[in-house]
This record gives C-alpha cells, structure tokens and sequence, in this order.
C-alpha cells in the first residue's frame, strides 16, 4: 500500500473543510450591511446629519403672529406680525424692512414676476400691494371680507383671498395669555357641527388691474389654501373635515368679458387713492360745469358655489383627520399634504384624494412646509413645549419620521428655504408680573417686549 497519495488526500480533505469553515463564518459579514441596506428607515431613527436650532434672531415687535412666506431668489423672509409685515434679511439675520399700516397681517403672497406682493389685511377687510424692492404700499384692494388666506395663481395670473372667518365681525388681534398652571397634554377635539347656514366667500382679484373681479361663494367654513404648478386650488374645510379643489381656469372662464363700460365703472376693490387727476370722473367739478354724481362701483360678480351643482371636488378626511390645519404640495408627484388637529399628518394623491400614508406629528400645529429638492416635510407644532416634525419622502413613496426636533411654545408657523433647506419658525417668550396679590393661581404670563425672534433649523 502506497502511503504518499492517501496522505496528501487527507491533507486535502482537511484544507477543504478549513475553508468552508471559514466562508461560513464570513458569508453573514459580508451579507448583513447589504441586508440593512435593503431595509427601510425606522420611524424613529434619526437621520446621520440630524436637524438642530442653528440660530435665533432677535427681531422685536409686537402683537400676533400668522403666516411665513419665503422669497428665496431675494433671500428674505416675509413674516406677519400683528400691524405690520416685518421682512428678515436670512443672509445677514437681521430686518431688511417693515410694511407697516396694517390693521391686521395674516398671509403675504408673492407673485411670479419678483416685483410684487400682497398682504391679507384681515381687519381692514383688504388686500394690500407692495413693492417688493422698495417694501412701499402701491395700492390696497378694498372691501374683500375679512381675508386670511391668499393664494396666488400663475397660469391666470388671479390672486384668490380666502376668508376663512365666516361670522359677521371680523377678529382683532389676539395677544397669548395663558396661567401659570401646568396643562397636560391636549386630547383631539371632539368635532365641530358646522353651522347649516354657513357661507363663506373667497375674493377674486385681477392683479394686473387690482380689481376684485369675483367672489365666490361656498357653503362651509374655509382655512388654509394652497395651490400647485397645475392651476388647482386646495382648502382647507375644517368644520366638514375634508379638502376642497377647483380649477382656476375654470374660475377665470366664468368671469364676465372686460369691456370698456366696465372698466370705467370699476368694479369692487379699487387701489388706494382717492381719484385719478386724468379721468375726468375723479376731477373736481368746475364753477362753470354742473357737479356730476360720483360713479358707483358696481358690486363684484358673484359665483355662487352653494349649491349641489359646482365644479368643486371634495376630498374627504373623516376617520383619519380631525380639523384639518394646514396644506402643502408636491406638484412634481402629484401628492398632497394635510396636517390634522389630532396630532396626524396625511399623504393624499391630489388627484383623486385617496389615502397615502398616516404619519404621527406633535399637538398644536399649523403650518407645514415642503422642501421638493431634499424630499422633506415638515409639520410646525406649537403646542405643549413645541417641536418641529421631519418626514422624509423616498423615491418610492414611502414616508417616514425620521426626527422629531424640540423648538419653542406656540413655534407654530414655519417657511422652508428651498435654496438652503433652512427652515424658519417664529415665536417669543413669556414673562409674569410677580406685583400683583392674589395668589400663584392669578398669575398669568404675557409676552416679553422685544422677544419676538425667528429660529434658524437646518442640518
């Protein structure tokens, strides 16, 4: 018997087993950060770059606070604040301007050509036009019912001012007051019957005349708007729970012609001024001439969306969303987003209105925004001690929190910066006045003069 090749066959053998013993041993190595990469992001996980409060502006000012309008090209941020528009200069931090003679600011549009703007003067029942390189008021719009809500629309070049208070007097400004007591967590709102006779307007304006042109008129109470790239228009119904959408086209096609009777008549919601020196109309009569009667402006045409009969299509939230707060769009994907009152935020198809996702977001928001080149969202929620929902967008339309940052009490309206993916919130602090006697049960906080400031959030 040979013992040469026996001897190098059990070597053989041995070596084989040594090396699958050890493939064995490496295959799971290798495969797991393939395996986890395959897997989809945990709703909490936080992101490798997590958001933070980068910086806090000192703005000052004082009142109320609505909404936040970005104009990225100009690298300024337009801030409603009680009698006034305060307008932030982002690359420095500070305040570039203010428009100020305002009896109640709520929302600043900005129109595509980078010359104009316009504010919601909710009190005042207007809407006033600025310049947007000077910040001087060129024109008001008058007798537009306490307006809120403005959307500007770029293939009909139409100015929509939703008034989103329905009641015969319109609200003045509210000042924050709250006790000293700790309140706990807030539940869901039990739901709102809405009233049967409840019929809200929204404010049609041309902005190149600076007319009122329309007012349509819907039977529900209306809150945020919002449109897309495709000249659709969403808002918000929150007392019904549910989402309205309309074509501007198909606004713009039912206006009446302009003539030129018309144009001489005017129509609701001349610019400011008192006349203009070369119409014969607004010049003061002469000695030699007879007075003649001041023109009237005729009444705005009515679109009346009350009945059964419009061309208006509802996207009901029952079950799912609780007072609808806020809107955002992706036009590119055709989804939309809703921000509810009980503490969810919904992934519609904008299409058609179905069901996307449910995601979880904190109490008390009322703005959200939308970065379309990150594929982010996030959700302002101002109540308890405030905090800031991130959600991410994945190519595959798959939504996920991935950071839920704290912020400020009543930080609850925020814009996005596409250019830098910033995120601006805006809230102040509160003080007590420890002079007055009667126990720590009348204490009560109010603002600090001079505390207003804007958080700077980014990664």
């Amino acid at each position: 018997m040979k013992k040469g090749p026996a001897l190098f066959r059990l070597i053989q053998c041995l070596l084989v087993s040594c090396l699958l013993s050890v493939l064995a041993l490496m295959v799971p190595t290798l495969l797991v950060p393939t395996l986890r990469a395959q897997q989809p992001a945990a709703s909490t996980e936080t992101p490798s770059s997590p958001f933070s409060i980068k910086n806090t502006w000192i703005v000052g000012g004082t009142g109320s606070w609505d909404y936040l309008t970005m104009d990225p090209a100009a690298e300024r941020l337009y801030i409603a604040h009680g009698r006034s528009v305060q307008v932030v200069d982002v690359k420095a931090g500070t305040l570039a301007g203010e428009i100020s003679g305002l009896a109640e600011a709520h929302d600043i549009a900005l129109d595509y050509s980078g010359e104009f703007g316009y504010i919601s003067d909710g009190l005042a029942g207007r809407v006033v036009v600025f310049d947007r390189r000077t910040l001087q008021t060129v024109a008001a719009i008058e007798g537009i019912p306490s307006p809120r809500a403005l959307v500007f629309e770029p293939q009909t070049g139409l100015l929509f001012a939703v008034r989103t208070d329905p009641g015969p007097a319109p609200r003045g400004p509210a000042v924050p007051r709250t006790t000293t007591h700790i309140v706990p967590r807030p539940a869901p709102p039990p739901p709102v019957h809405p009233k049967p006779d409840t019929v809200s307007s929204i404010a049609v304006i041309d902005t190149q005349t600076r007319k009122v042109v329309a007012q349509i008129l819907l039977p529900e109470t209306l809150g945020f708007a919002q449109a897309d790239q495709r000249g659709n228009l969403f808002i918000n119904a929150p007392e019904r729970n549910r989402i309205l959408r309309f074509d501007a086209q198909t606004v713009a096609s039912l206006l009446p012609q302009k003539t030129d009777a018309s144009a001489d008549a005017g129509l609701s919601g001349n610019a400011a001024g008192s006349g203009n020196a070369s119409d014969p109309a607004s010049a003061p009569a002469s000695a030699s001439a007879p007075a003649r009667p001041a023109k009237q402006a005729a009444p705005p045409f009515i679109i009346d969306w009350t009945q059964r009969d419009r061309p208006v299509r509802y996207f009901s939230l029952d079950g799912q969303c609780a007072t609808p707060k806020s809107l955002a769009v992706d036009s590119a994907h055709e989804r939309l987003f809703a921000a509810c009152n009980n503490m969810k935020l919904l992934v519609l198809n904008a299409d058609d209105g179905q069901l996307v996702a449910t995601l979880p977001i904190g109490p008390g928001v009322d703005a959200i925004g939308y970065d379309p080149d990150r594929g982010l969202i996030y959700a302002a929620n101002g109540g308890a001690d405030g905090s800031l929902t991130i959600i991410s967008q994945s190519v595959t339309d798959g939504y996920a929190v991935i950071q839920t940052l704290p912020t400020r009490q009543r930080a609850r309206t925020l814009a996005v910066n596409p250019e830098t993916g910033q995120v601006y919130l805006v809230t102040d602090l509160l003080g007590v006045n420890l002079a007055p006697t009667g126990g720590i049960g009348s204490l009560q906080t109010n603002p600090v003069n001079g505390s207003f400031q804007v958080l700077v959030v980014g990664n």
